[in-house]
């Protein structure tokens, strides 16, 4: 249930204001020229008992009263409901790419028998929000509805008027405001010490047990902000006072709102003494006139006020207490009809049953009419005192029931050609007995009949000629669509879904086609004579037939911007399955009119013909007011339009140059997080634009495979930025909705962060010297430049070896001080003094180090060799080594050589040096005569290496790399020294750098040692390590080594298998055309793993490519991950085998998801 409905409930309405008034929570008003006395009255928005201890002139007031005066008309909250939720699409029926994203996206099925039983079971659950509000397992301590509504139920029983208080859409702005309001950072710490002996939930029960408002707003001023309050309090107080003056004159008016509204300076009570009211306690005895009278109001029933209402496809109409509002999930539509005067309800379960699919394997039970009486005796609530066989205007049931505490219920249950049919009415006590037949007897459902005429979509977004006789589900509403219709025999369906996705286009070929596919695959269909065609939206036509029932349908799949398609006829003639595809129209949807919305959560308007997104707040996290703020949403239409915005608050440092680096660098972000031209869709144009202080950037993407273009809009305004973008196509212009959501949206001038073309190098000063949180974790945000070089000096030697707060942003500063060498004598002078000043930092030595290797000059080089004689910074993280992370010119870190061999024997440096020689020997930039007079030291270092290997494996502690070792020593193999390190390298059983030695040896036709070739036939893991290596390098361990062999091994090389326990199998190679014309080569092996109980079995598979340039298959196309994919009794080896070939075909598109370990 939706924020509004509880605003204030429970603790929010306790918590606020401030003022000493008497404990009262009813106030009467009188004087300023009143004819008559009106009451205040301070509610808590539950149903606990606590809320109802009221006096007998509560009840005398309630009497007295010639109106109702309540927050809002519980009357209408229904309807603002539906409102606020029916732009959130709803019945869609897919996941995300990681799940089976087209099986589901039109995914249509027999209703699950339990999803029919919970209809038949479900009782006013859905309406607790709305008519009871009770808690789970605390009807005993309950009224049987909340105290306001208790209010609303006096004045309606007794034919008086509701006044709202509030205007609905301005009291959702106040709240909306106050709940996105940055929270108050520390309760005052009397309440503090208050909680540790009470919690909340008690005191404020105490609070109003006693009606001490005071302490109440005292409670609010020590837990909120008064920016919260000014929106949540003081805003609506006022609004609230200004309708009931209004109100007031010659009538008595009984206002309920919530206690916190009452007390303050700020408060109703004061602002009516401010207007000239007296307002005064009103209070006495709790009597058995009170008890009386309540009892009075709870047994009293009045005529419900019916009129006729239809549901949105005209199938079902009847007399309703309010409109026939339906929300869908899963195919299925639920409609809810409150009748708060009286506590009942209306309810109807529209349970699609989709007979003209075929009934699968799977499916064991048939729901209709005799699957649903076997279970009524279960699933109808308490007992059934009749139960009635109906044959008019549907097969059903009539049946009444009387439930453990005494109301009755009435359901009526039909079997329609396309649905199933349960209408419930529930009510207290003997109400449905007194009032069901009114409403029952006027209950029309639409009749059989044959014939096609046209049909509009809402919206006019489409239109199709379709039967007379049909049923609609989630039509009017955003989300998936569906259309069902019967005529001369044959079913007719149509469903239209969403796929709001923009950062991809993927082929509109391929997805006409698959879509088609994976529908007929889910039913069990088989499919013939497809075809593609574009008329002008690409489309694709098959027949699927069911050859074990003889059935058959034809399929139509349209692909149309964001909207996809899905027609289907069951019917073999082509004639008339085309006549119906083919009357399908697209139209640019139409829209009643626009209107200025105001988003209070993303602080921008625009023109729209829909209402800002609702948003709970979430006072969790919340960043400092100094701090990136991101905030996003998605402006939905009930044609299926969509537009995503998001707003990102800037840093109060972040700094740019200009615009331009501004866009470049968000570009960068973007490139991040994901690529367009990976995913399928390219830069058409882009067009930068500035007026004063509002800068935007627009684009578009697009793909020739696709009509859809992505549209993309940023604007900049005053510290931060937007993101708005959507979806059309190239064969219809951009709706109304979109064009004018782009032209009009326009930031609202509210101070929300800093301008980021401002200098905010003194602002960042200033905060360092008074340590204040603004300056820390700003690193990257500032742009220092020349000016700043003399502020850069002073500050960075300051920060000291243990300030852990300043560290990123000093190291940040002493980059970009660093880059602006070549502008500034003064900068390298200072980088020297820092690095022999930084001795006791070996992470400033260290990044003056990288820094100065990333200029990629000799002159870099020669300063940091220089640098090292002076102090070498000593590190054990892999990281912070300069030689690891900066090896990308090897012509330039030649140069470094052979001053570096004189660190090699300090061992943080052993290894980098030694890695970066290796890989000049790979290169060919190193000669072995080269290094050959520092190979004792090379020799005797991998020797002692070794031996730490060995004792860091035998006590889980790290290892060092010894593949360099390896690499530089091989040349001098037939050396003493060297035999003996390769004698001890053995005994390492490190198999990365043993699958290099063994493989060199076979290269070079040289004979393997005996200890070596012995690890080879007894370890799995080291055999699959050479068969992959050597398939990689062209050298063969075995003669008869195949692709096969080496599939194996790579997938050996993916899992721990113990020899002697676990088990792999060849079970088949399969070739497969990609849908990009490549022959793929897959090939499946069975793994099983003993264990104690029952031995596991999976599916693992490698794919390859054909490469024309080696004799071996090498890199995988695609391959399982970790163990593969598991064998269930429900899924054997050859269903696996036929999901993975089915995958791999379409292996690059974006939307089939990968196979992996997942299935």
């Amino acid at each position: 249930m939706k924020n509004y409905l509880w605003i204030g409930a429970c603790l929010w309405c306790l918590l606020m204001t401030a003022q000493q008034e008497e404990n009262s929570l009813l106030w009467k008003i009188t004087g300023n020229g009143l004819e008559k006395p009106s009451y205040l009255y301070g509610t808590m928005h539950v149903s606990k008992k606590v809320a109802f201890r009221l006096d007998d002139v509560f009840y005398k007031a309630l009497n007295e009263s010639d109106a109702i005066a309540l927050e809002s008309d519980p009357t209408f909250w229904m309807g603002e409901y539906y409102e606020e939720e029916k732009n959130d699409p709803k019945n869609l029926t897919r996941g995300g790419y990681d799940d089976d994203f087209y099986e589901g996206m039109f995914k249509l099925g027999h209703p699950e028998p339990q999803l029919v039983r919970y209809s038949l079971r479900l009782g006013d659950e859905a309406l607790n929000g709305f008519l009871y509000r009770k808690s789970n397992g605390g009807d005993n301590f309950e009224e049987e509805t909340y105290l306001d509504l208790f209010i609303y139920q006096a004045g309606k029983k007794n034919n008086k008027p509701i006044i709202s208080l509030e205007d609905f859409k301005e009291s959702q702005y106040l709240t909306t405001v106050a709940g996105n309001s940055e929270p108050k950072k520390e309760v005052d710490k009397w309440l503090q010490e208050r909680l540790e002996n009470k919690n909340r939930y008690t005191l404020m029960e105490d609070v109003y047990r006693d009606r001490n408002i005071s302490l109440l707003d005292s409670i609010g001023q020590a837990t909120d902000t008064e920016y919260y309050r000014e929106y949540m309090l003081y805003k609506r107080n006022q609004n609230m006072v200004d309708e009931l003056i209004k109100s007031m004159g010659d009538k008595s008016i009984f206002a309920g709102v919530g206690a916190a509204h009452l007390p303050g300076e700020k408060g109703m009570i004061h602002l009516l003494e401010k207007e000239g009211y007296t307002v005064v306690p009103y209070t006495s005895e709790q009597t058995e006139y009170a008890s009386a009278q309540k009892e009075l109001l709870d047994d009293t029933f009045v005529a419900p006020t019916l009129s006729r209402k239809r549901t949105d496809d005209d199938f079902i109409s009847i007399e309703s207490f309010d409109e026939l509002r339906g929300f869908s999930a899963s195919n299925q539509t639920f409609i809810m009809v409150p009748e708060m005067t009286n506590g009942a309800y209306l309810m109807m379960y529209r349970i699609n049953t989709f007979p003209y699919l075929p009934i699968t394997p799977e499916e064991t039970e048939e729901i209709n009419l005799e699957y649903i009486e076997n279970f009524l005796y279960e699933d109808i609530p308490g007992e059934i005192v009749s139960k009635e066989k109906i044959t008019s205007p549907y097969p059903g049931f009539d049946i009444l029931n009387k439930t453990k505490k005494g109301d009755y219920q009435r359901y009526r249950i039909y079997e329609t050609p396309l649905e199933l049919l349960i209408i419930k009415l529930g009510g207290k006590q003997g109400y449905v007995k007194q009032y069901g037949d009114s409403i029952f007897n006027t209950l029309e459902i639409k009749q059989v009949t044959t014939g096609m005429e046209e049909f509009n979509s809402p919206n006019k977004g489409f239109k199709v000629i379709f039967p007379k006789y049909r049923t609609a589900t989630n039509v009017s509403l955003a989300g998936k669509k569906l259309l069902q219709g019967k005529s001369d025999g044959i079913t007719y369906f149509l469903q239209e879904t969403v796929v709001n996705s923009t950062n991809y286009i993927e082929d509109d070929k391929f997805e006409a086609q698959f879509i088609v596919e994976e529908f007929a695959q889910n039913q069990k269909l088989q499919l013939k004579d497809g075809y593609l065609s574009k008329n002008p939206y690409q489309s694709y036509t098959a027949l699927a037939q069911d050859t074990i029932n003889n059935t058959a349908m034809y399929l139509h799949s349209v692909m149309r911007n964001n909207k996809y398609y899905l027609l289907g006829a069951t019917t073999t003639d082509k004639k008339t399955a085309d006549a119906y595809f083919n009357s399908l129209e697209f139209n640019t949807p139409k829209y009643e009119k626009f209107e200025t919305v105001v988003d209070t959560a993303l602080y921008f308007t625009v023109k729209s013909p829909v209402d800002a997104p609702y948003r709970k707040s979430n006072s969790y996290d919340r960043p400092k007011a100094h701090e990136s703020l991101e905030k996003s949403t998605t402006y939905y239409t009930p044609a299926n339009e969509f537009i995503r915005v998001k707003m990102e608050k800037f840093h109060d440092l972040q700094m740019y140059k200009d615009a331009q680096e501004m866009w470049e660098d968000y570009n960068n972000d973007l490139a991040d997080n994901y690529s367009f031209e990976e995913l399928g869709a390219t830069l058409k144009d882009s067009i930068t634009s500035q007026n004063n202080d509002l800068y935007t950037y627009s684009r578009t993407y697009t793909d020739s495979s696709s009509a859809k273009i992505l549209k993309y809009k940023n604007i900049y305004y005053k510290g931060r930025i937007y993101e708005i973008k959507t979806v059309y196509d190239t064969i219809q212009e951009p709706s109304e909705f979109i064009s004018n959501f782009f032209e009009t949206f326009t930031p609202k001038d509210t101070l929300l962060g800093k301008d980021v073309f401002v200098d905010k190098v003194d602002i960042f000063f200033n905060a360092v010297k008074s340590r204040d949180t603004l300056a820390f974790v700003s690193n990257e945000l500032l742009r220092f430049n020349k000016k700043h070089i003399d502020q850069l000096i002073e500050w960075i030697p300051t920060v000291k070896a243990d300030e852990k707060n300043f560290k990123s942003e000093r190291n940040d500063a002493i980059k970009q001080l660093m880059a602006l060498q070549e502008e500034d004598d003064r900068v390298l002078p200072f980088i020297e003094y820092l690095y022999e000043l930084s001795y006791d930092q070996p992470d400033v030595q260290s990044l003056i180090l990288n820094e100065l290797m990333r200029t990629e000059t000799r002159k870099g080089q020669k300063i940091l060799l220089g640098l090292l004689e002076k102090d070498l910074p000593l590190s054990t993280s892999y990281q912070d080594n300069f030689l690891r992370r900066n090896d990308r010119n090897l012509v330039l870190r030649k140069e470094l050589f052979p001053e570096l061999f004189k660190y090699a024997s300090i061992s943080e440096y052993k290894e980098p040096v030694y890695e970066l020689l290796a890989k000049l020997k790979d290169s060919g930039l190193m000669k072995v005569k080269q290094y050959k007079r520092y190979r004792d030291q090379i020799i005797t270092d991998g020797k002692i290496d070794i031996k730490r290997n060995l004792s860091a494996s035998s006590s889980y502690g790290s290892t060092s790399n010894l593949l360099p070792y390896a690499k530089l020593i091989f040349p001098f193999r037939e050396e003493r020294n060297a035999k003996i390190f390769f004698e001890k390298l053995i005994k390492s059983k490190n198999d990365k750098v043993l699958s290099y030695y063994y493989l060199e040896l076979l290269k070079n036709n040289e004979s393997i040692p005996a200890e070596l070739e012995e690890y080879k036939n007894t370890d799995a893991d080291f055999e699959a390590v050479i068969i992959r290596k050597g398939a990689r390098y062209g050298v063969k361990p075995y003669n008869n080594l195949n692709d096969q062999e080496i599939a194996r091994a790579t997938l050996l090389g993916r899992i721990n298998i113990e020899k002697k326990k676990d088990s792999m199998f060849f079970l088949k190679k399969e070739i497969i055309k990609t849908d990009l014309d490549e022959e793929v080569s897959v090939y499946f092996f069975k793994l099983i793993k003993e264990n104690t109980y029952k031995d596991k079995e999976y599916v693992m598979y490698a794919a390859y490519l054909p490469e024309k340039d080696r004799e071996y298959k090498t890199e995988t196309y695609d391959e399982s991950s970790s163990n593969g994919i598991s064998i269930t009794p429900t899924r054997d080896e050859e269903d696996i085998i036929n999901k993975v070939t089915k995958k791999l075909k379409h292996l690059t598109r974006g939307r089939v998801p990968r196979i992996g370990g997942r299935y």
